[in-house]
């Protein structure tokens, strides 16, 4: 995963979501993960997963990008749901469940940035973590700079080529323990650096304003609109049959949304 990619979608995106206030989102992600928690239908949470794609796509974020993030957890559910669900269905739903949440994180990351998303979990965490939480985020930047010059360093010295896996996993290995080393030195020197400047305990970060009310209320709106669905579904055993029309609005709901996004663009 390139974490750049992240970065730069969540910095330099200017889309309906990243206009609204990190605060918004947040909320508006916790509904939605409470909505994965009470979805009990697979017919649902596939309509759920369907809808934030094209709300994602109608907002124009990068989906090409997401996608493939939200799809790995699918992978270990897939392996849980063999070994633990009771039938097919059982085991679509815990997939499914598993990518919609991963989804909502993966839209939260793309439209918000790091700082912000981690600034409000300092006022409930211990000092020392929320501290740790943004100085990773700074450091990992350095340290994925660092490995790709130290990558290209041993394959150039190594006279390493593609049709070599086993002469290349070497100079991988060579570089990981060069960058290894790298961040002990790293983590040092910034302690150190916050030390000397009159560190005290605390790195504050000043909360984003909203830069437009009515984002704010479309993604409160949005996220309240699809949990009160599932639990009106999870609710009421009576509409089971009828589970297939959250699915359907779902699919309509990514297609009008790569129609807007196409045509926003």
């Amino acid at each position: 995963m390139d974490v750049t990619v992240v970065d730069r979608s969540a910095v330099l995106g200017d889309t309906l979501l990243h206009r609204a206030a990190p605060a918004s989102k947040l909320v508006a992600a916790g509904l939605l993960v409470a909505a994965v928690v009470v979805v009990d239908n697979a017919l649902v949470a596939a309509g759920m997963a369907l809808s934030l794609t094209g709300a994602a796509a109608a907002v124009r974020l990068p989906l090409r990008t997401m996608l493939p993030l939200a799809l790995y957890p699918a992978v270990f559910a897939l392996v849980f749901a063999f070994a633990a669900a009771p039938g097919p269905v059982s085991g679509a739903l815990i997939v499914l469940k598993s990518v919609t949440a991963a989804l909502t994180v993966v839209t939260l990351m793309f439209s918000t940035p790091y700082p912000q998303v981690f600034a409000p979990l300092q006022r409930i965490t211990p000092t020392v973590v929320g501290d740790a939480m943004l100085m990773t985020y700074r450091s990992v930047f350095i340290l994925a700079e660092k490995f790709g010059h130290l990558l290209r360093a041993a394959r150039l010295r190594s006279g390493v080529s593609p049709r070599q896996p086993v002469r290349a996993a070497r100079a991988s290995a060579r570089a990981l323990g060069g960058l290894l080393l790298y961040s002990l030195d790293l983590s040092q020197r910034e302690y150190d650096i916050l030390r000397v400047r009159g560190y005290e305990g605390r790195l504050r970060v000043s909360p984003m304003p909203s830069r437009e009310v009515l984002a704010d209320a479309a993604s409160l709106l949005y996220a309240a609109l699809l949990l009160g669905a599932v639990v009106i579904f999870a609710a009421v055993p009576s509409l089971g049959p009828y589970a297939w029309l959250a699915a359907a609005t779902g699919a309509l709901d990514l297609v009008c949304g790569m129609l807007i996004g196409r045509t926003r663009r």
